[in-house]
């Protein structure tokens, strides 16, 4: 009995000694769990504080950020298109340019053996991309080619968004360290730092017009070749025939001309070699004529 009494008294014991350490080791997470919520609310105070730290400059910086998601993309396209009349094309593709608020780049006709073809080099809003080459394509009997490819450069736009917002700190930094400075020497250099920074943000802004501009405006460039048939036409000097009477009429007047004034030049002008010459064939002749008759006279 006594035994059994002592095993009884030692499982109370130990009964009560784990329900103990049970209970503190929930006190302890639970003290944990509240530690790490404490720490949750201050981190998110802090932060809520931050933002509410920030200047307007912070603000407007965020907005543009959000703005600039739009992708930016730089569209170009090549299009090669038969037609019967190049001239009419080009004129139909220009009124297409300017009422879509576009631009023509460069446009010029050549004619190689009678075969007429054109190029032209258009911009347009990318809005209305699609549909201007749609449009161009109806003017045109076929589409040899057609290719149309875009660049993304919002990564490249964001990237100078950032590096122009840090150099135009640079700089106004720079200048409030003009006003306060008080040596030449630090004058100088300062100077000279701050019109490093405005060259390199002239450099971005360009750089950043550039990108705006290639976004906004897609470029096409544009060939036509011409298809139609075509009749050569007789030269307009083998029509001249007046003209050309008129023409061979005076050259042999000319030539006829030459020759007697040639004639005349000779015969006056060597008449004394003629005269001698004449009168040497004349003197070969009478004696001639002589000899022959006494020759005839001697049978007799």
């Amino acid at each position: 009995m006594n035994k059994k009494m002592y095993l009884l008294l030692l499982l109370v014991v130990f009964f009560t000694m784990a329900c103990s350490s049970n209970e503190s080791g929930s006190e302890d997470l639970a003290d944990d769990n509240s530690y790490e919520e404490t720490g949750q609310e201050e981190s998110y105070q802090s932060t809520d504080m931050n933002e509410i730290g920030m200047d307007q400059g912070d603000k407007n910086t965020v907005t543009a950020s959000m703005e600039t998601e739009k992708r930016m993309v730089m569209y170009n396209a090549n299009l090669t298109i038969e037609v019967k009349d190049i001239k009419q094309a080009v004129d139909q593709i220009t009124e297409k340019t300017a009422s879509g608020n576009g631009y023509i780049v460069e446009s010029f006709i050549a004619n190689n053996s009678n075969q007429l073809s054109a190029h032209m080099k258009v911009r347009i809003p990318n809005d209305i991309l699609n549909t201007f080459l749609t449009d161009v394509e109806s003017i045109s009997s076929k589409v040899r080619e057609k290719q149309l490819s875009g660049q993304d450069v919002t990564e490249e736009y964001n990237d100078l968004q950032s590096r122009l917002k840090a150099k135009r700190a640079v700089e106004e930094r720079l200048l409030a360290f003009m006003k306060d400075a008080e040596k030449t020497e630090d004058l100088l250099k300062i100077s000279k730092d701050l019109s490093t920074v405005q060259e390199e943000i002239e450099q971005l802004e360009g750089r950043k017009k550039f990108l705006e501009n290639k976004t906004d405006y897609a470029e096409i460039n544009i060939s036509l070749i011409d298809v139609a048939v075509s009749i050569p036409d007789v030269p307009e000097e083998d029509l001249q025939t007046g003209e050309k009477i008129k023409e061979a009429f005076v050259q042999s007047l000319n030539m006829m001309a030459k020759m007697f004034s040639a004639l005349a030049v000779f015969f006056i002008g060597y008449s004394p070699f003629i005269f001698i010459i004449g009168l040497l064939i004349a003197l070969l002749w009478y004696v001639n004529k002589r000899k022959k008759a006494s020759e005839n006279k001697k049978p007799e």
